[in-house]
């Protein structure tokens, strides 16, 4: 029984360890400091139009995939024609199948209900000016025409792409984290940072768990002295 207890012991602390590892830090790293305004420099990061296009490709080969499964037939039964011996259908070229096309010629868009796309679409919709503010108990994401404030350190129920998910916001070091895991949707990780030489800000998009490979979009902005557009702010 003492080793039993003992090992209950080292398993608790263990998780606890875990737990503690995991968490999120309510306050950033001495001196760590994001706050500014930044516009966005089209001509240094990934491009969000390029990362859909791959998107793009890998769900027509999906598609194409399910097709050819749908249209091969069933394994021969022994006994009956196409025992061993027999021929079977060539798959070397399934990536290559096209998908059935829609009227008029035109394949439907395979990223026109992709929840993965839907959050790109919905992150480059923001627009290129992007204002931070930090402050105890605060974190503010201002893109002039919508604000979104997090409290480092806490976790929420929030909306999320298929419905709701579990928000956790925090400092990791000098980076600003956030991680939406989703109970239907893809799992979402923003990271926010500076540049090595402390000179830009870098925005970093994960998204994985969906019905696509992961993809991460990282985007560069630099200090800006324009005024970003506003309107009455719509906070999520």
């Amino acid at each position: 029984m003492p080793i039993v207890r003992g090992v209950g012991v080292l398993v608790g602390a263990a998780l606890a360890v875990s737990a503690c590892a995991t968490r999120m830090a309510a306050e950033p790293a001495p001196g760590a400091s994001l706050a500014g305004a930044w516009k966005l420099d089209h001509y240094a990061g990934d491009d969000p139009q390029k990362i859909l296009d791959q998107m793009r490709a890998e769900a027509f080969k999906i598609l194409a995939r399910q097709q050819q499964q749908q249209q091969s037939p069933p394994p021969p039964r022994p006994g009956t024609r196409g025992e061993p011996g027999a021929t079977t259908p060539d798959q070397s070229g399934v990536e290559d199948f096209a998908p059935p096309t829609a009227p008029g010629g035109h394949r439907p868009d395979p990223l026109r209900r992709s929840p993965m796309a839907h959050i790109i679409t919905d992150s480059v919709a923001r627009g290129d000016f992007l204002t931070i503010r930090q402050g105890p108990g605060e974190f503010v994401l201002d893109y002039g025409t919508s604000q979104r404030r997090f409290t480092p350190g806490a976790h929420s129920v929030v909306s999320a792409e298929g419905g709701v998910g579990d928000q956790t916001s925090g400092w990791e070091g000098r980076a600003y984290v956030i991680r939406v895991k989703a109970q239907l949707g893809p799992d979402v990780t923003e990271e926010y940072s500076l540049s090595p030489d402390g000179k830009q800000l870098l925005a970093k998009l994960h998204i994985a768990g969906g019905e696509l490979p992961a993809v991460t979009l990282t985007r560069v902005y630099s200090p800006t002295q324009e005024t970003a557009p506003h309107q009455l702010p719509n906070s999520d």
